[in-house]
């Protein structure tokens, strides 16, 4: 298989446009990925990267942080479109798109429990407690962001949430009062022995009322193409041809409203709608990858919605010393995934059954009478975040001792419904078993809760978090700074299922 890509991207801004920030390599710990060579690029001095890792703008070089940025352009130029791209550019840090998108930095994953990777979107933490079948993480996709920044090692005395492996944060364009920018990005590729893959998006801000009132809206949508056709197991005839192809759209709105000329307020939405038709799984045994072909003949097509909406609002004010900083949102997300449940249950019952092959080495044999037997298992995940972060910070970024302080609060809520749909049970059982029930096999009917369920698990889980916290950063040398950190933090969880 062979993708040929084409893409272009175009960034045009008002007479006075704001300087472009070009890529730069800090010494030691720190660092920025290198300018990509592109029919694009700009020949030039490199610029310096300003990142907000430290929770305020500093240069990238400067930040006494192992930190990997990834600017909007430097994106753009080497494609990348989603994290698993953006883990190629950075050290230490590993991604499994297998099924969890769970995130490792610097070897510290968990595949239970909550999250050891912090998940931003801005100021909003979005990672997911593992609950029973684990779940995807919610990863933005990278349009409009202006730049990515992965911060290695604990971030528990500069991010409310905290966590133990190291911080990911995405951090879109935001409006601006003074300028007008239209952003877009354009990308057409053919996948040899597949469907072709595309996308179009977006993006325009600019003042409303001069230095009072501004807005930036942004539109995206992608289509990547499938390469594995789905058949019938029984029949082997083709039901789909190019199955596993993904849709994504985002649309945000963001708003700036500077009432005085020491308070800003942002108000913002983020929504983001990814459905991916069936997984992306073949079957060596009917493919035949020397000539292109890729089957996947599970009986059920594994399709998997996901969608997710962030509310957010952003209060920061200039309080002469210090800056006061309020960031407050509601986070809402759905999800399903799944397995195949229906060669799960025909390896059960002709274990338990025995009187018939029902699945070895040369495929799904299903009796007379029950060819169409599918029981298709899912699992759908929901999460409702309210989160609320106040800090209290140095103002001046020059200052020998700068310091942070912080409060944090979030209701994290998670239900889990884990199902394997079985409303053809009798038939097999007819087929395998003539004469006998259900209740003559099993002992017990279907859940009137769950009428045609063969199996269910509903569980639904609740974090509380208060913390404190703080930072100290003091200037010894020019070259040399002392920080002091700490932090205290309660958690409550609870979980029924």
């Amino acid at each position: 298989m062979r993708l040929n890509r084409q893409s272009s991207s175009r960034r045009t801004r008002a007479l006075i446009g704001a300087s472009l920030i070009a890529l730069a390599c800090g010494p030691g710990a720190s660092r920025a990925q290198e300018q990509a060579s592109g029919s694009e690029s700009t020949v030039g001095p490199l610029q310096e990267v300003v990142v907000t890792a430290t929770r305020r703008e500093e240069s990238l070089s400067k930040v006494p942080l192992s930190v990997t940025a990834l600017t909007q352009q430097s994106l753009d130029e080497r494609g990348v479109k989603d994290f698993s791209e953006v883990a190629r550019y950075t050290p230490g840090v590993n991604f499994d798109n297998s099924g969890t998108n769970n995130i490792s930095i610097r070897g510290i994953s968990g595949s239970g429990g909550a999250g050891t990777t912090g998940i931003y979107l801005d100021d909003t933490p979005i990672q997911m407690r593992a609950l029973a079948f684990n779940p995807d993480e919610a990863l933005p996709k990278s349009f409009d962001i202006e730049r990515v920044e992965v911060l290695r090692g604990p971030q528990g005395t500069l991010f409310g949430a905290g966590s133990e492996g190291g911080t990911v944060r995405y951090i879109t364009v935001q409006p601006s009062l003074t300028k007008t920018s239209i952003y877009g990005r354009s990308e057409f590729s053919s996948t040899q022995y597949g469907d072709p893959s595309y996308e179009a998006g977006a993006a325009i801000g600019g003042p409303l009322v001069q230095d009072t009132l501004g807005a930036r809206f942004a539109v995206s949508y992608r289509h990547d193409g499938g390469w594995i056709d789905r058949i019938d197991p029984v029949t082997l005839q083709t039901v789909q041809k190019n199955a596993n192809y993904t849709e994504t759209l985002l649309l945000r709105l963001a708003g700036l409203w500077a009432p005085t000329d020491k308070w800003r307020i942002t108000p913002g939405i983020y929504y983001q709608n990814q459905q991916k038709n069936d997984i992306a799984n073949y079957w060596p045994l009917y493919s035949d990858p020397s000539s292109g072909r890729f089957v996947n003949a599970d009986p059920s097509r594994r399709a998997t919605p996901d969608k997710f909406y962030l509310a957010s609002l952003r209060i920061q004010g200039d309080l002469g010393p210090a800056q006061l900083i309020s960031n407050t949102s509601y986070y809402h997300r759905r999800e399903q995934t799944g397995y195949e449940g229906t060669l799960y249950n025909l390896g059960f019952y002709q274990t338990f059954m025995g009187s018939q092959i029902l699945l070895d080495n040369s495929g799904v044999h299903l009796p007379a009478g029950a060819t169409d037997y599918r029981s298709p298992a899912t699992v759908d995940n929901g999460q409702q975040n309210i989160t609320q972060e106040i800090r209290l910070q140095s103002a001046d970024p020059n200052a020998r001792l700068l310091w942070t302080t912080g409060a944090f609060f979030a209701e994290n809520r998670q239900s889990y419904l884990e199902q394997i749909h079985d409303p053809m049970l009798q038939e097999i059982i007819t087929a395998l078993m003539p004469g006998s029930s259900i209740v003559d096999v099993f002992g017990v009917g279907y859940d009137p809760a769950f009428p045609t369920d063969g199996y269910f698990l509903k569980t639904n889980a609740k974090d509380e978090q208060y913390a404190l916290f703080g930072e100290l950063n003091y200037g010894l040398t020019d070259r040399l700074k002392g920080t002091l950190g700490a932090r205290f933090s309660r958690t409550k969880y609870s979980f029924d299922t």
